[in-house]
Formats: C-alpha cells, structure tokens, sequence
C-alpha cells in the first residue's frame, strides 16, 4: 500500500523547506548533495530564503504565534490546516503511475526530474546523478556491492573533477573555466544524461537511456562510468592521449556563456574516432589544431548564430560536423572562411553579424566577461608544439626540449609545457619536419 499527498511532491517539497529553513544549503541538503554544494546554489538558497521572510516570515516565527492572541488566528489556521491523502492499493508500478499522474495535474516535474525517476534503476542515470555528487551524498547505488559501489564512487570524483571544477562565476575573471559548465541540479544533470549517451555506447548505433536494461549489481553502471572516462579524458586531464581543449577556446561563447552543443559535438566526434579506432585523426588535429583554434576565436559570435539558426535536435551533429571540417581543412592547409564552414553544416546566405548598440554607461556582466576573455586569451599560455593553447590548470605535460635519448637533460633551460598528447604522440617533430618541409614520418 503506498500514500501520496494530493497536492504534489513540488508543493510537499516547498513546505518541508520553509519548515526546515533549508532552500538548499541546510542540514539536509548538505545530508543528500554531500559538503560540496555549489556556490551556485548556495546564492539561489540565499535568495529564496530573504524573499519567503519578506514576504510570509519564518517557520519559526510563526509557529511561536500560533497561541497567541487573534491577529495572528491565519497563523494558527495555517498550522492546523489538514492535508489531503491519496491511498492507492496496488503494486509499486501502479503507485509510480499514480506518482507521475499527480504531479502532471499540479505543477509538473522537471522534464530531466521526470526521465531520472522513470529510468531510475538505469546506468546512465545511476552514473549521471554519482558524478553530480562527486560520488557522495544520497548514494543511489547503495544496494550495489562494496566493490561496485567504491568503483563508482572513484570514478565519479574523477568525473567530476575534470568536467565540474572549478565553478565558473560571473562575470568571468579566471580562463580556468569548467569543462562541463554549471554544476547546478538540473544543468548539470541534463548535461550528463547527454553526454554519457554518447560516450558510454561502443556500438555504432546510439543507445537511449531506456534501452539499458536496470542494474542489478553494478556492473553495468561501472562500465557506463569507465567508457565515458575514456572519452573524458581524450578531451582533458593528464593522461597521456589527452588533447588538452581549453575550454574557453571550445565550449564558451564569446560572452562567457557556456555552449552544451559544442561540447556535445566535440564529445560525439572524438567517441566516433575511438569507436572507429581513427588514431590518425588525433595526428592530424595536432597538426590543425592553431587554424582550428583561431577560427573559434574569432568567429564566436557566428558560431552563436549558427546555433541559434539549427533546430535543437540537430545542433549536436552540427557541431560534430563544424569540428570535423575545420580539423580536415587545418590539417590540409586551407583557408577556414566562415562562409565555406557554416556551408558544410547546411546553413546558407551571406555571414551578417548584427550586435545590439550598448546605450547604457553601465557595464554588463556580459560586457566583462568579454573583456576579460578578449584580453586573457590573446595573452594566454600556448603549446610551442602544435601552438594551441594550453589549460595548465588541468592538462599540462613537461616536455624535454632536447629528447633523452638524444643527450637531453632535465635541466630548466630544457624544459617546455606541452598538450599530453603532443608530449607522448611526439608530435612536435612531425610539426617541426612538416614546417620545414622535409617528409613526415608517422609515430607509431
């Protein structure tokens, strides 16, 4: 037998915060999200609860006046109000159905909300919500093994880690930005169901979250967790094969806004050469990658456009599509026109730009963040290997100048930051050959 209240979880859930004096940053969130709570967070706490004081008062208050004299009888009636319950006799489907049934004729679930609760016992969503936390907080794979259960929690720290950290404020005054944008519930949920999506799957036909079947044990969640770090860390950290992309070069518009299809693209593009085992891909981005990195910087603003102008379905393809042009054409040599690449993805017409006129003598938060991008990326450190930037906060490889083996000692003088990658595919003696024309020699 299970109970419900009538008036919907969303509603339930408002009172139990005003009561507990926890919009998210109380002893209870902290029991379910972990100590980690995001600033984020923590300022939308601060905000929800100054204007429920301005505008119903405190739990507490109120409650103390509940036997008081009559000018406060709503406060005493509000206390004594009953609330309506629903039985429903039946097996846990028919009460999930019931569940759901509710909450659509109230205010409804989150879309994401609702699709974790549906597949709650699927991988992704195991995995998605681990690495949100960090691999703490409400352990939703708490029935799982001790061996399964501590492998997921040390995959999702490391996920989290790499994709979350540090949190991005704004305006924006740090080039250390996160990979995987906000940290926020459902942002960063959203993010991950996607990305795990495409990052899990070694098939070549794309698995939805609905066809994994339900975890029993672990296994599977530990897998969808190991596939998609793969991935990861081809795009950032300090593993060797590591491509080191900065993030606010890739996957930040030119008002320091976090762009998930970008990511999403560039995330699709590199699970496609791996699946295909397209090693000589990553060579030649290597060898692309300036004009690859020039050309986002300076077309930022139509990459927006672009965006705005593909339906929402189609914008990660897009993007896949956008990145694996501009590596081809770089790797060639080409010139990359916004004209010729924006063409490649299906968009036609002539390249306008238009910019809203800044009328006010404030300056946005927007404005600032592209000031402080403008200046910081131009002055950024670069890899003197394939010349593209480096993000030495999270991926950075120390580089003999002079190889050991050719007499090369570990000396200061001798010593350079290089991209993972172009440190261990020894990249910098393809590029050094290619620069002066001699023939290339491939590393195997």
């Amino acid at each position: 037998m299970y109970i419900f209240v009538i008036d919907g979880g969303h509603r339930l859930s408002a009172l139990r915060a005003w009561m507990n004096d926890d919009y998210g940053d109380g002893p209870i969130s902290l029991a379910f999200y972990g100590p980690d709570i995001s600033d984020e967070q923590k300022r939308i706490a601060k905000r929800t609860r100054k204007l429920i004081e301005q505008t119903v008062g405190r739990y507490s208050r109120l409650r103390d006046q509940v036997d008081a004299t009559p000018p406060v009888r709503r406060a005493k009636t509000l206390f004594t109000r009953p609330l309506t319950l629903q039985w429903v006799h039946g097996n846990a489907d028919v009460a999930e159905t019931s569940f759901f049934k509710i909450n659509s004729q109230g205010t409804p679930l989150d879309e994401t909300e609702e699709m974790l609760i549906r597949n709650r016992r699927k991988p992704i969503a195991i995995a998605a919500r681990a690495i949100l936390r960090a691999g703490g907080g409400h352990k939703y794979w708490s029935a799982f093994g001790e061996n399964e259960s501590k492998q997921i929690e040390e995959l999702a720290g490391q996920f989290h880690e790499l994709l979350f950290d540090p949190e991005a404020e704004s305006p924006i005054k740090t080039l250390d930005l996160p990979l995987g944008g906000s940290v926020s519930p459902v942002d960063g949920l959203s993010l991950l169901i996607e990305f795990l999506t495409i990052a899990a799957n070694r098939e070549p036909k794309t698995k939805t979250i609905e066809e994994y079947p339900d975890d029993e044990k672990g296994t599977e969640t530990v897998k969808v967790l190991g596939n998609s770090l793969q991935i990861l860390n081809r795009m950032t950290g300090n593993t060797p094969g590591s491509l080191g992309l900065h993030p606010a070069v890739y996957f930040y518009n030119e008002r320091g806004k976090y762009t998930r299809f970008l990511f999403l693209g560039m995330t699709t593009l590199i699970t496609d050469k791996l699946r295909n085992n397209d090693q000589q891909f990553f060579r030649k981005f290597a060898i692309a990658r300036e004009a690859v990195e020039t050309f986002l910087i300076q077309n930022k603003s139509l990459i927006t456009l672009a965006l705005t102008n593909t339906s929402k379905g189609q914008r990660t393809s897009k993007m896949k599509d956008l990145f694996n042009y501009l590596v081809n054409e770089g790797h060639a040599k080409k010139d990359l026109t916004p004209e010729a690449a924006f063409s490649q993805i299906g968009l036609r017409g002539r390249i306008l730009e238009l910019k809203a006129p800044q009328t006010g003598q404030q300056i946005s938060d927007d404005t600032k963040s592209m000031a402080f991008l403008r200046e910081a990326i131009d002055k950024a450190m670069r890899c003197p290997l394939c010349k593209g930037l480096l993000d030495p906060g999270k991926s950075v490889s120390y580089d003999h100048i002079q190889p050991v083996r050719d007499g090369g000692t570990g000396d200061l003088n001798n010593t350079q930051l290089v991209h993972p990658y172009c440190n261990s595919s020894e990249v910098g003696k393809t590029q050094t050959e290619h620069a002066a024309g001699t023939p290339q020699q491939e590393v195997k």
